[in-house]
């Protein structure tokens, strides 16, 4: 099948299914179910206050009575919400905030704090190196459980990656990529992809751009028809 990431399509085969991925993702699901059971039932503002981080709003499709509560942040994206319980984020929907008597904004505000602070305590070594098709890449993946959320706080992001030129992608919660502005965007949306693929939950996103400092969301910009970011 062909995937559009960005501007570019690329090819996908669909891979037979990875036994260690599978086993993998039963491991997670249920470090998650048990972090979940330990939650205090109802779950009170004044202990989920200080545990809530923004998560860049994958694809889903609220059920009905159960929708989320979202924002559009300055890059032009959405953002949910979810309580950091370590080895799980559930998410925030409307019927909780009601309950809490919050609105969108006040969830939104407590979890910015919460994401800045959080992300400011993170060494630059989180930032691990690897070469992918002969070009370096850079990558948080897979601590903390909220890496992609780092770009919506871009002071944080540039100290971290450093404020040079760079495209960034988010393919799920817990991984962010950093490429070199000149890799082609046939061969980073294939490395994306099987970032995608390996994911539970992936983000499925356009890719972010850091050009003279300034962060930016190609989501919000017109395609063009060449390979270039």
């Amino acid at each position: 099948m062909r995937v559009q990431f960005g501007s570019t399509e690329i090819d996908v085969a669909f891979r037979r299914p990875n036994l260690g991925l599978a086993l993998e993702i039963l491991r997670q699901e249920r470090a998650a179910a048990k972090a979940i059971r330990r939650m205090p039932k109802p779950v009170p503002w004044d202990w989920a206050r200080p545990r809530l981080v923004p998560l860049l709003a994958g694809p889903r499709i609220d059920p009905e009575g159960e929708s989320l509560v979202r924002t559009v942040e300055g890059l032009g994206i959405a953002v949910t919400f979810g309580i950091d319980l370590g080895a799980a984020i559930p998410l925030v929907d409307e019927p909780v905030a009601h309950r809490w008597e919050c609105s969108p904004e006040q969830i939104r505000d407590a979890a910015v704090a919460n994401l800045r602070r959080w992300s400011a305590r993170l060494e630059r070594t989180v930032v691990r190196t690897a070469t992918m098709s002969g070009y370096r890449i850079r990558l948080i993946d897979r601590r903390p459980g909220w890496a992609s959320s780092i770009v919506l706080v871009p002071d944080e992001l540039r100290r971290l990656f450093g404020d040079h030129d760079q495209v960034l992608a988010a393919p799920r919660r817990d991984t962010l990529l950093s490429f070199p502005p000149d890799i082609p965007g046939r061969l980073a949306g294939e490395i994306v992809v099987d970032f995608e693929m390996g994911a539970s939950d992936p983000l499925l996103l356009d890719p972010f751009g850091l050009e003279d400092g300034v962060l930016h969301w190609r989501g919000n910009e017109e395609d063009d028809d060449d390979d270039s970011w």
